[in-house]
């Protein structure tokens, strides 16, 4: 199957909580709940052998490892607020409880744990994304993705609609420049990396979903 080389925009009708998502694993996410692959893995669980769900979207060798062509995504944040969510059993509302449960409530841990907690927002109007990817079916799967970021059932995130047009300049990876290509994703540190690279810092990390499970992580190049 051909890939298109696309922008993807994804237009937001409220603030989005947190950082915005890399578009390759939401897509893949959306892909394994079509495919019934969409058990929730829990980080003391080995991560799933990675290539095994297909996409739409074009992935490539590097450093030894499958990475989508995917840039990250790209936002300019209008204004950065920072609100909390929380909560706490009021004594007020004690009486709601069994007479069983009265007898001594743990606010410390468990069901009635006490919470305060900061959630930084995001107030922007767009968000995009550079990929080799069909269009058509990557549109298709994101119209099913109606909010982004955390705290998405609190309505933050909200999408307003999907947008993917072609472009003729890949840049999933690199973006050009007059000083040499300038890294848009995370990528393995490896010799594969071009010489004169720019635009990079070097971390540890994952450079494929799930982002966040630690067998994913290695010596790699972020975007800076």
């Amino acid at each position: 199957m051909s890939r298109d080389i696309i922008k993807v925009s994804c237009h937001l009708a409220t603030p989005i909580a947190g950082d915005p998502p890399m578009l390759d694993a939401l897509i893949e996410f959306e892909m394994a709940q079509r495919q019934g692959k969409a058990e929730k893995i829990q980080r003391s669980e080995p991560a799933p052998v990675y290539g095994e769900i297909h996409i739409p979207m074009l992935r490539q060798q590097i450093g030894g490892l499958l990475v989508p062509c995917c840039s990250s995504p790209i936002m300019v944040s209008q204004r950065q607020t920072t609100e909390h969510f929380g909560k706490r059993l009021s004594v007020e509302h004690s009486n709601l409880l069994s007479p069983r449960q009265r007898k001594k409530v743990a606010m410390g841990n468990a069901t009635y744990k006490a919470y305060h907690l900061p959630l930084r927002l995001h107030r922007v109007d767009r968000i995009v994304w550079f990929a080799r990817a069909t269009r058509r079916h990557t549109l298709k799967l994101l119209k099913s993705v109606h909010s982004i970021g955390k705290k998405r059932s609190q309505g933050y995130g909200r999408v307003d609609r999907w947008e993917a047009e072609r472009i003729e300049a890949d840049l999933s990876w690199y973006a050009p420049s007059d000083r040499g290509p300038v890294l848009m994703r995370p990528l393995p540190l490896c010799a594969d990396l071009p010489d004169n690279l720019i635009g990079f810092r070097r971390d540890f990390g994952a450079v494929q979903p799930p982002m966040w499970h630690r067998d994913r992580y290695i010596e790699r190049v972020v975007p800076c």
